[in-house]
């Protein structure tokens, strides 16, 4: 019986098993239930339905999820620990920059309001006719002196750039001195400076009782900051008999010098240590063509102001062609103290450096420190320089 009794609950305990193996049941169940405690369980029958595969699957899943979470957020807390200073510095590096936007904005109006300026006009090849038919009457004058402008410097990391306002505008602009010369009206630009003729060859033309004369306009000299005067050089065509070139330009150089004495006790401090030199052919001018005599008389003039002068100095006067005419290629020499007369065919737009009409003076490669950019009835000039 005992031996029946064994071999009846074999039979039962194999065909229970057999049974839940191929129905997927219980034992599955159990198995699920391990393999959440960790435990890995294989699957060791063929016979196992796609359900139980699934459902397999997911138990291999889910124990590790947990763990991969928790190392992944281990992970991502120590990249943000190794951020957080750098972010700290970048944040502290940023906060002291200066914000430069307002500055690039105002630096780019100045090319906008650079359209606002004059325009260059059409210039002539020489000076005009009016000019010369004015060639004893008309002479140049000098201006005040603004500077050249300075280079823009690079900017310094931390340090704002300059603010660029219309007050600074205004200033640049203030750069330039205007004036008249002769007996010409007041320029429109401004009456910073006068030029005053003072006579020419032995013929003295400035009044000092009536402070004026015949191209020597009083008003003007009153109105203007700084006072210039010139002198109208001849040539020997009126010099006196007998007399040599450099013995005409002493005479004139030293009658010159008496007369702006003259003028200096009318006008006081107002009036300049300078004496400009008119180079222009005309009957009481230079004799055109006569280079030779004629740079004679224009050195012996230099010569004399630089040695008997007292500090008065020599300047020069003229246009490219008066001075091709009068001196042919001799080269001036009166530094720091040029005037050009150069007149386009009408009043420019553009009285600043940056106008090409303001030329170089004849036989040498500086800027005239004035210009006369109108001539006739009106003799107008602008100055970047005053010597």
């Amino acid at each position: 019986m005992k031996t029946t009794n064994k071999w009846m609950k074999s039979m039962v305990v194999t065909t229970a098993l057999s049974f839940g193996l191929m129905s997927g049941g219980t034992f599955a169940q159990a198995a699920g239930m391990d393999k959440e405690k960790g435990e890995n369980v294989k699957a060791e029958q063929a016979v196992h339905s796609k359900l139980e595969h699934e459902r397999e699957k997911e138990t291999h899943v889910k124990p590790e999820a947990p763990e991969q979470s928790k190392a992944e957020e281990n992970q991502h807390q120590a990249e943000k620990q190794q951020e957080e200073p750098k972010r700290q510095a970048e944040e502290k590096a940023n906060s002291a920059k200066p914000d430069v936007k307002p500055n690039t904005e105002k630096k780019a109006e100045k090319p906008q309001k650079a359209k606002n300026k004059r325009v260059n006009s059409q210039a002539s090849e020489h000076a005009s006719e009016t000019a010369v038919q004015h060639a004893n009457e008309n002479s140049a004058v000098l201006s005040s002196a603004p500077t050249e402008e300075t280079p823009e410097q690079p900017e310094v990391p931390g340090e704002e750039s300059e603010v660029v306002t219309e007050s600074n505008e205004a200033e640049a602009a203030a750069d330039y001195a205007y004036g008249a010369d002769s007996a010409s009206t007041a320029n429109p630009e401004g009456q910073d400076f006068y030029i005053g003729k003072l006579g020419y060859g032995s013929k003295v033309q400035f009044d000092m009782t009536t402070g004026g004369g015949i191209f020597f306009n009083s008003d003007r000299a009153e109105e203007a900051t700084y006072l210039y005067g010139y002198w109208f050089l001849s040539g020997m065509q009126i010099a006196p008999d007998g007399i040599s070139p450099i013995e005409w330009g002493e005479n004139q150089a030293a009658l010159a010098l008496e007369t702006y004495e003259a003028m200096k006790s009318v006008y006081g401090t107002k009036v300049r240590p300078v004496i400009f030199i008119d180079v222009e052919p005309a009957y009481t001018g230079m004799n055109s063509y006569d280079y030779a005599n004629n740079q004679l008389i224009y050195s012996a003039f230099i010569d004399y102001l630089e040695k008997y002068g007292g500090g008065v100095k020599p300047g020069t006067y003229s246009s490219p062609w008066s001075w091709e005419v009068s001196m042919g290629e001799y080269t001036p020499n009166t530094p720091g103290a040029y005037w050009v007369a150069y007149y386009p065919m009408e009043v420019p737009t553009d009285l600043t450096m940056d106008n090409s009409e303001w030329l170089e003076f004849p036989g040498t490669d500086e800027r005239a420190e004035i210009w006369q950019y109108f001539g006739g009835e009106n003799d107008y000039n602008v100055a970047w320089m005053l010597p």
